[in-house]
């Protein structure tokens, strides 16, 4: 019931060669990244780079997509919207985090060049407005700059229907300002339509493929992101994040041998068209899906490999990606494992290219897998350190008022508490704890920066009712578990045990 076996033809569209030097950055392979039409009213020499910018900035790959707007704007300094690329290249809608300092500050040297400028055009000033509405305000904070983007950038989508990039940009903004969880499902639909539309109209656009399937990234409306999915990799065949996006599907549905093989040649991808400074964040991001893929294939010793490889790299990426998956890969292998001594052992410190200060919510993934570790494996003391360290980090959460990650944390914190509760003897208040902890992670949904929570809170109520002898509701739970996360591996032994005498 729960094993979904689909077939891995991948359906090429015609390929659309764009030429572009390369720069010292790290560089995506720029020679096959599909087809944008947006006229400017810079000078013919900045054109081209201005579109391979575009492009790059379609495939979130937002290092070189910088690289090559800074190249537009050498050849044409008064190329306002190459400062416009630079500005939208400095901050990501769709992923968690936020910029990094740098990138804030180099974003808003753009932005300061670009309201000085003259857009020749309607619909430049309308996206120049709607670049500008992000940096507007000394002391804005991100979700608010955030929203005040989207909201212009989905007007300008309205005005311009029949226009591919205000139509892009426009589910772009749309996906970025829908909630996450159940909720989310009218806006993801209406914005998956937008982008099939767009692939119906401009099969070469790479916003047809790839915000389709950020879209479709969701238990409710899997099955639809199947087509744009397997079809994004004939725009673009070289592209790491193409090559991963992907196994957001796959994920989704359970396909964790496929998963697993794309994300490795993205991550190889990367390793090959990155610079000696800096490994793009791309690659880290690809090894936390693959490592996951590989544990729900059964696959632990590959699983391991992956790891050692991805942290015998020095130069990660300083950002929010990368410290999610430092910190959640590794603690991926003894959870799923159900190894709990081995989780509560997991090392404190973790990579040190990272500004972990930055990423309060990365930290609490580490600590909530020993925490658990601890509790069920019976070092109370161990756990209660966790609970209390991850209360210093709610403080820190709640003065950013990062609602999302607090959400997660109370399920983090409550799985603790309940296995704690569970070791003590008080099934009662374990039981509770932990349908809370379910309730909450499940109306949270999943971030993109995810292939999923590290051990999901719904399984572990799975665990705890099958561990009280409760083999009914252990069986609901599990069921409930692969609903939204097929072919799970942990909640498929877990259901075998249920039926067992």
């Amino acid at each position: 019931m729960y094993s979904l076996k689909l077939g891995h033809q991948f359906v090429l569209p015609v390929l659309a060669l764009v030429a572009y030097a390369g720069t010292a950055a790290a560089q995506a392979d720029t020679t096959r990244l599909g087809k944008v039409s947006f006229e400017t009213s810079c000078q013919e020499a900045a054109q081209s780079h201005f579109e391979t910018g575009l492009l790059l900035l379609h495939h979130m790959i937002y290092r070189d997509a910088a690289a090559a707007f800074e190249q537009a704007a050498t050849a044409d300094p008064g190329c306002a919207m190459a400062q416009w690329g630079i500005a939208m290249s400095k901050f990501h809608p769709l992923w968690p985090g936020g910029p990094t300092p740098e990138e804030t500050k180099a974003g808003q040297a753009a932005a300061a060049k670009l309201a000085d400028m003259e857009s020749q055009t309607t619909i430049e000033a309308e996206f120049i407005r709607a670049a500008l509405a992000f940096y507007e305000g000394a002391d804005v904070p991100y979700r608010a700059r955030l929203a005040a983007w989207a909201a212009v950038q989905k007007d300008i989508g309205e005005k311009f229907p029949n226009n591919d990039e205000a139509s892009a940009f426009g589910a772009l903004a749309q996906l970025t300002a829908a909630p996450r969880g159940p909720d989310a499902v009218p806006e993801l639909t209406q914005a998956g339509a937008r982008m099939d539309a767009l692939r119906a109209k401009s099969p070469q656009h790479p916003a047809g493929y790839h915000y389709a399937i950020h879209a479709y990234d969701h238990p409710a409306l899997a099955e639809r992101g199947l087509e744009p999915a397997r079809s994004y990799l004939g725009i673009a065949p070289q592209n790491p994040h193409a090559l991963h996006m992907p196994t957001h599907i796959f994920t989704r549905l359970g396909l964790a041998e496929e998963s697993a093989e794309l994300n490795r040649r993205s991550g190889e991808a990367v390793l090959a068209q990155s610079g000696p400074d800096v490994l793009s964040g791309h690659y880290i991001h690809a090894m936390d899906y693959a490592i996951y893929a590989e544990l729900q294939a059964g696959n632990l010793a590959e699983a391991e490999r992956l790891l050692a490889e991805m942290e015998s790299h020095t130069n990660h990426e300083n950002n929010f990606g990368t410290a999610y998956a430092a910190a959640a890969a590794p603690s991926r292998i003894p959870l799923e494992q159900g190894d709990w001594a081995a989780a509560a052992e997991l090392p404190v410190e973790m990579l040190p290219v990272v500004s972990w200060e930055r990423y309060p919510q990365a930290v609490a993934i580490r600590w909530f897998a020993i925490g658990l570790g601890a509790a069920r494996s019976g070092d109370a003391q161990l756990a209660q350190t966790a609970l209390s360290e991850l209360s210093s980090i709610r403080r820190v959460l709640e003065e950013r008022n990062a609602v999302y990650w607090l959400d997660l944390l109370s399920a983090q914190t409550g799985g603790i508490e309940a296995w704690l509760a569970h070791a003590n003897g008080d099934t009662d208040a374990a039981i509770a704890l932990m349908r809370k902890a379910a309730e909450i992670e499940d109306n949270a949904g999943k971030a993109p920066v995810t292939p999923g929570h590290v051990l999901p809170s719904r399984e572990l109520l799975a665990d705890l009712l099958l561990a009280v002898g409760d083999k009914e509701g252990a069986k609901k739970a599990y069921e409930a578990t692969l609903r939204i996360s097929p072919n799970r591996l942990r909640s498929l032994q877990g259901l075998q045990q249920t039926n067992q005498p």
